[in-house]
């Protein structure tokens, strides 16, 4: 073979290779476009479908909460009750015929947590005629001050027209309903 078919042949194999290599550039390329616009709605789906989870759940524990109110309405008159102070003070007429305990709760608080989750583990024991008003320690200042609170898991009794009759502390429900006076 002379020299010039060797060139040429050595062009033309030159030439297809960058043209190939070209091509499958290009192509690699438009897959990952396609992959990222694969993954782009995968992701708007994923989070589509975790939105109509939420929304679901969202719906089902406002039944629950609803139908959780109504329980307490309920056994309110066999025990005694256990709500938060945003609560109580919605309709503050519905414990006009109990005696009203405030608990004053900080988040932070071991001993608090404690005896929250004794509250919680077995309602029955609140006596009934009593309402323990779940009070936040650090934003409740108002009540803090009117009461002269100045510890967390401390209890104050009051009477209907929200003048003090008892105070004390405790650091376990059974102290808590010890305290409450007739």
């Amino acid at each position: 073979m002379n020299k010039k078919a060797l060139i040429t042949i050595s062009i033309v194999v030159g030439l297809l290779l960058v043209g190939g290599g070209v091509v499958a550039y290009t192509n690699d390329q438009n897959t990952k476009e396609e992959q990222q616009k694969m993954a782009m709605q995968k992701k708007a789906d994923d989070e589509a479908m975790v939105k109509k989870a939420q929304d679901s759940a969202m719906a089902k524990d406002t039944v629950a909460q609803e139908g959780d109110s109504m329980a307490k309405d309920e056994t309110m008159a066999k025990q005694g009750s256990y709500v938060t102070l945003a609560d109580y003070d919605k309709d503050p007429s519905k414990y006009a015929d109990t005696k009203k305990v405030y608990f004053f709760h900080a988040s932070w608080c071991s001993i608090c947590q404690g005896i929250d989750k004794e509250i919680k583990a077995d309602m029955s024991k609140i006596p009934a005629g009593v309402t323990l008003i779940k009070t936040d320690f650090d934003s409740s200042t108002d009540l803090r001050k009117k009461f002269g609170v100045t510890v967390q898991y401390t209890f104050v009794q009051a009477d209907n027209t929200g003048n003090e009759t008892a105070q004390w502390s405790a650091t376990s429900l059974t102290d808590v309903l010890a305290g409450i006076k007739s």
